[in-house]
């Protein structure tokens, strides 16, 4: 069964600093946490609407498994946020916040996210066409939504990735969702409306690491069995790390040509015709690039 995309469930909170150590050690503690919304308010120290909106992040962010009445932590979390085992306890790296940030939007299922990292190639859009392309998302894909319910999905997903316009200002003291330090969106105020500015190019924090796990990811997701991808297609296809990411040509190259030298096994080849592929020269090459990535 396919799951239809979600246009509300956040209950208008982004996620904020230190929730989702927090959620991990709570369901790691109860497992059945969610079924009793007022031991869950006890426990979290939150209030009800923030204790749902950190249950929906959790999962859209490929945290959480549900089995019936309880949840548990996926892998991924544990890979992570496991005090033993976990790679990042307190999401303190900006590649952790990479790696999030690519399961959101490939696994999320949220239509602002579909819109603003799979549709649109433009460098920037007005808020007032990006509601019109979401909303005309949204009717493509789970029917018509509510005035209402648009706005507050947008003013989710613009708390959660647009920084403030001042260089100086510090991030967790504006709007608390450490995603703004991947400065993948601006809001900028212009001729009565405000433009999202979502520029292609190089991506500071984007590490070998990081850019390994997407590739690997993405290689399982929608290469399996195969030896060869084009530039193009990691520019272009649908959920391409090009697209997701928000890199232009000559910024994917370079995270390719870098990872390949880190992995060993990968090579970017001229294709013969003017364009250029990553190639696995081994059989062993995915497994090496997960290693690289985890």
């Amino acid at each position: 069964m396919t799951l239809r995309e979600a246009y509300s469930g956040h209950e208008s909170f982004a996620p904020r600093y230190g929730w989702l150590p927090k959620l991990y050690d709570a369901v790691v503690e109860d497992p059945g946490l969610f079924a009793d919304e007022d031991g869950a308010i006890a426990r979290l120290g939150l209030g009800k609407n923030m204790v749902r909106a950190l249950r929906f992040w959790g999962e859209a962010f490929g945290l959480l498994g549900s089995e019936g009445r309880t949840v548990r932590p996926t892998p991924f979390a544990v890979s992570l946020l496991d005090p033993r085992e976990g790679r990042d306890r307190y999401v303190e790296r900006t590649e952790t916040l990479w790696k999030l940030h690519w399961t959101l939007t490939t696994r999320g299922r949220l239509g602002a996210w579909n819109v603003v990292f799979d549709e649109i190639s433009d460098p920037e859009v007005t808020r007032r066409h990006l509601m019109t392309l979401v909303r005309q998302r949204a009717i493509r894909t789970r029917g018509e939504i509510s005035q209402a319910t648009l706005a507050l999905h947008i003013s989710v997903f613009l708390q959660c990735y647009s920084g403030a316009d001042q260089e100086d200002v510090v991030l967790e003291d504006t709007l608390g969702c450490p995603m703004q330090e991947l400065r993948l969106c601006r809001v900028v105020d212009a001729a009565g409306d405000q433009v999202v500015k979502m520029p292609r190019g190089p991506k500071p924090g984007l590490t070998v690491g990081a850019f390994a796990h997407v590739l690997a990811d993405h290689w399982d997701g929608r290469l399996a069995g195969s030896r060869t991808v084009s530039l193009r297609s990691l520019l272009h296809e649908r959920h391409a790390p090009g697209k997701v990411l928000k890199l232009d040509e000559a910024a994917l190259l370079e995270r390719l040509e870098a990872t390949c030298r880190a992995v060993g096994g990968w090579e970017v080849r001229e294709d013969g015709v003017g364009g250029l592929h990553l190639v696995a020269l081994r059989d062993d090459a995915l497994p090496r690039l997960r290693e690289v990535a985890a």
